[in-house]
């Protein structure tokens, strides 16, 4: 069944120093024939796979993210459109959960109430910092005072979930100064009661990152690795102490609130995408649009990249994915789905991780521990 969709708005203020999604500044003349050519691509895509699976009349969307770039620049009018056309094809369930991502200093109150009405209930805030020296730092083009008065906006909105974005690992960044983020985060979280999620990512920089012109690989400004994994000690110590729960690797929710869209992502579900180099995943097929925006415009159903899944690599996914979640694996579940005994095939590795405090295997789950999760990406490669 498909039920999640994810659409692509690559328009931006600013390309950020750090930045290696598909997201351009300077462009936004492209926005009106943008919009056309994505409403031509669901029409396109969704009449086959209409074809393909007979009536789509039964299914239900439960969740429609808008990312990017920042979604929240284009008029609200855009993205309205684009749910018409989404929602002409499948109709949204009626707690369908549609989020966009958006800048700080984009948000207004007019744009807000558009949103809720367009049925927009989840706002994810891009703040990354709250202290300008460490904005500039990475690029970014807003400030601490915009940070603070859009996310108020957005939370003073009525907006059903308000979740914000956090960066450590940042050049010219401490343990102390990712404490003051993480205290505003807190303040904030304990003022507005919608404000329910935060996401907290450590940095990772593309081998072309702009970043490395002015703080170049392996400087003294980056924090050091063991400054890196105290970041994170007090990331989840101060936002479990808050109430939120660390259902995944980067992300934190009050109990009942965590991204249903990314949760979609990381049990493996198929999901529909739309827009330049958005990525889809359907019928056992990874596949992603150009990621040159003319070329997307003249040839919106074109692939840049196709991967067929096969169950070798269906199973590496699952394991994978399933290990960022603070839950981790059900073994007997996943045995079920992949006739797999992952305690029994990769026992050595288990008990190695476990002995060394990373992994542990408890009533039926495998699950990386908080010593774990800093260094996930090498234990999860060991499974592979």
């Amino acid at each position: 069944m498909v039920s999640h969709a994810y659409i692509h708005i690559p328009f931006c203020s600013h390309k950020c120093d750090f930045c290696d999604f598909a997201a351009f500044a300077g462009v936004d003349h492209l926005t009106d024939e943008y919009e056309q050519v994505v409403l031509k691509e669901i029409d396109d895509r969704l009449k086959a796979l209409r074809e393909k699976r007979g009536e789509l009349g039964q299914e239900r969307m439960r969740s429609v993210f808008f990312g990017g770039g920042t979604p929240g620049l284009v008029e609200p009018k855009v993205l309205g459109s684009m749910l018409e056309k989404l929602h002409g094809y499948i109709k949204p369930a009626a707690d369908c959960e549609i989020t966009i991502e958006t800048t700080p200093h984009a948000i207004t109150r007019e744009k807000l109430e558009q949103w809720k009405n367009l049925g927009i209930n989840r706002i994810s805030v891009g703040v990354e910092s709250f202290l300008d020296d460490e904005l500039r730092a990475m690029g970014r083009d807003h400030y601490r005072q915009e940070a603070f008065h859009g996310l108020e906006l957005a939370c003073q909105s009525g907006v059903e979930v308000v979740g914000l974005d956090l960066m450590y690992g940042l050049p010219t960044q401490s343990v102390d100064s990712f404490a003051k983020s993480l205290a505003c985060a807190v303040e904030f979280a304990a003022r507005f009661k919608n404000l329910q999620h935060i996401s907290a990512y450590g940095l990772h920089l593309a081998d072309n990152s702009p970043l490395y012109s002015r703080f170049p690989r392996g400087a003294e400004a980056y924090p050091a690795d063991n400054i890196y994994v105290q970041m994170f000690e007090l990331l989840v110590e101060t936002l479990e102490r808050a109430g939120f729960e660390h259902y995944e690797v980067s992300n934190f929710a009050r109990p009942g609130r965590e991204s249903r869209h990314n949760l979609a992502y990381w049990k493996n579900a198929e999901y529909l995408a739309f827009g330049v180099s958005a990525h889809r995943y359907l019928d056992g097929v990874r596949s992603s649009n150009w990621r040159s925006l003319k070329r997307y415009m003249r040839d919106w159903l074109g692939d840049e990249t196709v991967d067929v899944i096969d169950s070798d690599t269906r199973l590496r996914e699952a394991i994978m994915l399933g290990l960022r979640l603070r839950r981790g694996i059900d073994l007997e579940a996943f045995e079920k789905e992949h006739g797999f005994d992952l305690s029994s095939k990769f026992k050595n590795e288990i008990e190695k991780f476990a002995a060394a405090g990373l992994m542990e295997l408890r009533e039926g789950r495998l699950f990386l521990t908080r010593k774990g999760v800093p260094v996930s990406n090498s234990v999860i490669s060991a499974f592979f």
